[in-house]
């Protein structure tokens, strides 16, 4: 008697340690946003010349020298003059689309006129035109937008032109 009592009593009271607990979605969904790294990519841009088979500091060192390549031969071989002396850096920034198409987003610093902005501003989105085929950024297995700044250094001289 006293063990059927016994056994009654775990049966009844121990089906708590059984039920499965609800996870909540949305506490799941905060973890997750907490842990994810919004600024940081799994896999960089890849130009069709960069090996796919490198890891990731080859690849980011293969888009941002191939890219600064390109940049640097397109200004040394532009016609693109100053009429005053210039020492100075210009950011550029780019935008890697979802599709792999890359685009002049904006440019800042410098201390350059419009005019001159302008005109570097459609030196640079004419050149990239040229660049290789581009295949996206990847993060988490998902093709992703991408933004990406480049400093020019201007370092200048007037008076030898």
């Amino acid at each position: 008697m006293r063990f059927t009592l016994i056994l009654c009593f775990f049966v009844c009271f121990s089906c708590s340690y059984f039920e499965k607990k609800k996870l909540d979605s949305n506490v799941i969904l905060e973890k997750e946003l907490q842990t994810f790294k919004w600024d940081e990519v799994d896999h960089y841009p890849t130009f069709e010349t960069c090996d796919d088979t490198m890891d990731y500091l080859e690849n980011k060192t293969c888009f941002e020298s191939s890219i600064t390549a390109h940049i640097s031969e397109v200004l040394n071989d532009s016609d693109f003059v100053f009429s005053e002396s210039k020492n100075d850096t210009i950011w550029v920034h780019f935008l890697v689309s979802k599709a792999g198409e890359i685009t002049l987003s904006n440019l800042k610093g410098g201390g350059l006129s419009e005019v001159s902005i302008q005109n570097l501003n459609e030196i640079l989105s004419a050149s990239l035109l040229e660049l290789p085929k581009l295949f996206p950024a990847i993060k988490r297995s998902q093709h992703v937008q991408t933004i990406f700044q480049l400093p020019i250094i201007l370092n200048t001289n007037a008076d030898k032109q």
